[in-house]
């Protein structure tokens, strides 16, 4: 897959941040439906309807991402696939022991002015303050495992270096729905982040539209990425320390195997018959495929029905 950090948490100790992209670029590195990587067969198919309607179809399962997903990072000492904290659903959870300098400030009543200098030091609006001082009291006043490099240098005199030796615990979630679906999965990150499960959060979905999403499903609403989220300012709703990472496939082939829902690939078989200007193919599940006449398969099984 091809990979990219779109977010490094600002707050979140360099070595855990490199701990984490090496685990999360791994995990995703290991999805590949060839021996070319993560080759995406995006060529639309068609499925006639009860109501003998024909109508595109989803040829790509999201499953089989985000199992595979699951199941690779639950491999990494110290990690776990799909997990439930306080009865929220997530992909996973990174831990990463973590040796270093810490900081926590000084007198906590100086956290509002800090917070208010990080705000007008960064362009922010000033009503950003009410997302961000959850984070800012449970990064600097509850913990003391963050950095502050972010922080303008008058205020980090504010703060004590403290050694820390512990556990870092970063929650994951792969999202591959829509952009309501990324915000509720960041949602879920940020309760466990305020209920003291998490000290981070990781988001990974879609780059963008048009190199990924609406490639894998073309005819879906699983349009969420990084593009979508940015026009809706995803990063003024972010109360956590987050690393955000975004994947695209590594190619398109008309060729390639598809998705499947059980987290296998597969391919559609030949019948032989046609229900003009359609070819008739058999899916994953033994329904009928509708494919345009002309638009070949090499690749494919006939079964000569």
């Amino acid at each position: 897959m091809k990979i990219k950090l779109e977010h490094d948490g600002e707050f979140i100790p360099p070595a855990v941040l490199h701990t984490s992209m090496e685990i999360i670029s791994t995990c995703l590195q290991k999805i590949a439906t060839c021996d070319k990587g993560f080759i995406i067969n995006d060529t639309i198919h068609f499925r006639r309807q009860r109501n003998n309607k024909v109508t595109p179809c989803v040829m790509n399962s999201a499953n089989f991402i985000s199992r595979r997903f699951q199941s690779n990072l639950a491999a990494f000492d110290g990690c776990r696939g799909e997990t439930k904290i306080i009865e929220q659903d997530i992909d996973g959870i990174v831990t990463c022991q973590y040796s270093g300098i810490g900081y926590k400030i000084r007198d906590k009543n100086k956290l509002l002015e800090v917070l208010h200098n990080y705000i007008r030091c960064k362009g922010l609006p000033p009503d950003s303050v009410f997302t961000l001082f959850p984070m800012f009291y449970g990064m600097y006043v509850q913990s003391d495992i963050y950095d502050i490099a972010h922080l303008a240098p008058e205020d980090q005199q504010l703060f004590d270096k403290v050694v820390v030796d512990k556990t870092f615990r970063l929650g994951v979630e792969f999202e591959t729905g829509n952009v309501a679906s990324s915000f509720r999965a960041i949602n879920k990150l940020f309760i466990l982040f305020q209920a003291g499960h998490i000290d981070a959060g990781i988001f990974v979905t879609s780059t963008d539209k048009s190199s990924s999403a609406t490639r894998i499903w073309p005819v879906s609403n699983r349009n969420g990425s990084f593009q979508e989220l940015r026009q809706r300012n995803f990063m003024k709703q972010i109360s956590l320390p987050l690393i955000c990472i975004g994947f695209a496939p590594d190619g398109f082939d008309s060729n390639a195997p598809f998705l499947g829902r059980t987290g296998a690939l597969y391919d559609i078989q030949h019948t032989g018959r046609q229900s003009p200007p359609f070819d008739i193919y058999i899916g994953e599940d033994g329904e009928e495929i509708l494919r345009p006449t002309g638009v070949t398969l090499p690749n494919s099984t006939s079964l000569m029905l």
